[in-house]
């Protein structure tokens, strides 16, 4: 018997189809991401995939999602680097389509790293919403952020802490997100299947870990709102029963929400028995997704929906005091951006480092403290002040000054953070040596040194984000 059958033979009752799912768990997974539309649409997009060499097709069930060939690599491409997508497994963005969060809203990833989800949430909530991304470990957190800049999100505080007792005081949230960490029998077309079961008391910690942060999920929403709990396994124990054993405890304040068929997406009903177990009724209304019905990994996912008739908590999030950078209307006007591009940016934050702003209408929470809110986009302690890699590919496309328009060639010299001269049509305008925004196909890849004398540029592309070693001289792998 080889290790998926031994690990997953015990849903085989759970399968319609026993011999297809696990054909389908020996393929190799498909690649998938999904375009920023706050920088371009699906069709172009689609366009640079292609140019790129890469087929991509759009998922049946979301146009702005493409799937891509197995292992098809891109999180070393131009256009991947510059923001404008977002590699993230298929199924796995079903759970933000189904919390459905609206402009304006205020909402928490309760376990957001490395952040697909949050920039999801960000995206639907738009410049008036309020995204609260929590995550337990360092190292994760700077993923986490590391997304964040990458797309530009400026609606976004991140705050570090066990989920399970974040601060009541943060404020409610309309909708919160719970994918909670879990054994990930569903990511194993991409990641080797363990050679034995995990110890019956991580299993048991993972299931008290995850009934623990639905709990303080539902706490935290305010009445009338939607929780979506999810994970990337197959296993009962930490999906229906982990839901079973929280409307129990909570006598009725939430009800499984029915959820609408998604248009284009084969999904499998919950189960509301398992091993001599009888669950919730409603369960039956939450999903499943495996890997033979559309070509994913697997997933469950519950909608949740808190009684509106329960009374509201009386706490309120922060409040963020705006500030006057002088350096920043001076820097945008050395580039010819238009001040009506900032006008719903609010500086909030001055250190060491330079200055960071949100959304004009952001609420992050009393407590936790954020470790950061918003994005830096101005570095100060230089001289003069430069725009971050983050903040310049914010405000490159409405830039009308001191840019250095790249060719195909340079592209891959640039983000490998080299020096490279410049042609005589790449300056033309240019006068003197300082800091020039950088782009290609008008979209910003960061900032560069200009030296003018010796007609070049030096990349300041980051070094956390450089590395493109696979790279030839045509921009191809």
């Amino acid at each position: 018997m080889n290790i998926l059958n031994k690990n997953l033979g015990r849903y085989r009752e759970l399968v319609d189809d026993w011999a297809a799912f696990m054909d389908a768990m020996h393929s190799p997974l498909p690649g998938c991401l999904w375009v920023n539309q706050t920088r371009l649409d699906a069709a172009t997009l689609q366009g640079l995939l292609a140019a790129d060499g890469i087929a991509a097709q759009p998922a049946d069930w979301n146009p702005d999602t493409f799937r891509l060939p197995a292992a098809c690599p891109v999180g070393n491409r131009w256009w991947y680097l510059a923001g404008l997508a977002h590699s993230q497994e298929e199924s796995s963005q079903l759970p933000v389509r189904l919390l459905a969060p609206q402009p304006g809203e205020r909402v928490l990833d309760l376990c957001a790293a490395p952040g697909g989800k949050t920039a999801q949430l960000a995206l639907a909530v738009g410049m008036t919403g309020t995204v609260v991304a929590n995550d337990t470990r360092l190292d994760r957190i700077s993923a986490l952020r590391a997304t964040i800049d990458r797309l530009g999100l400026l609606n976004v505080s991140v705050t570090r802490g066990d989920g399970a007792v974040f601060a009541r005081s943060g404020g409610e949230f309309q909708r919160v997100l719970v994918d909670a960490p879990c054994s990930c029998e569903g990511t194993w077309r991409r990641t080797a299947p363990p050679h034995r079961q995990p110890e019956p008391s991580r299993q048991q910690m993972l299931q008290r870990t995850q009934a623990a942060l639905l709990r303080r999920a539902i706490e935290l929403c305010r009445p009338g709102g939607r929780i979506v709990y999810s994970t990337c396994t197959f296993a009962p124990e930490e999906n229906e029963c982990i839901v079973d054993q929280v409307l129990r405890e909570t006598a009725g304040s939430v009800q499984v929400l029915p959820v609408a068929p998604v248009p284009g997406l084969h999904t499998a009903p919950g189960i509301d028995y398992w091993q001599g177990r009888a669950l919730a009724p409603g369960l039956v209304h939450t999903l499943r997704l495996w890997p033979h019905h559309n070509d994913t990994g697997g997933f469950y996912i519950a909608v949740l929906e808190k009684d509106p008739a329960l009374p509201a908590a009386q706490h309120r999030p922060a409040q963020l005091d705006a500030l006057t950078v002088p350096e920043l209307a001076a820097v945008m006007n050395h580039f010819g951006v238009p001040a009506t591009v900032y006008a719903d940016w609010r500086l909030h934050q001055r250190s060491s480092r330079g200055v960071q702003v949100v959304n004009t209408l952001h609420q992050p929470p009393r407590r936790p403290v954020p470790a950061s809110t918003g994005m830096l986009v101005l570095k100060t302690q230089s001289n003069p002040p430069k725009l971050t890699t983050a903040g310049a590919m914010l405000v490159t496309p409405f830039a009308s000054r001191h840019v250095v328009a790249l060719e195909s060639v340079q592209v891959p010299v640039f983000l490998a953070r080299s020096t490279f001269p410049l042609q005589a049509v790449q300056i033309k305008g240019f006068s003197r040596s300082g800091f020039v925004l950088v782009s290609y196909h008008g979209f910003g890849l960061g900032t560069g040194y200009l030296d003018y004398p010796a007609r070049q540029v030096q990349s300041l592309f980051p070094k956390r984000w450089a590395g493109l070693s696979h790279w030839n001289q045509d921009g191809k792998r």
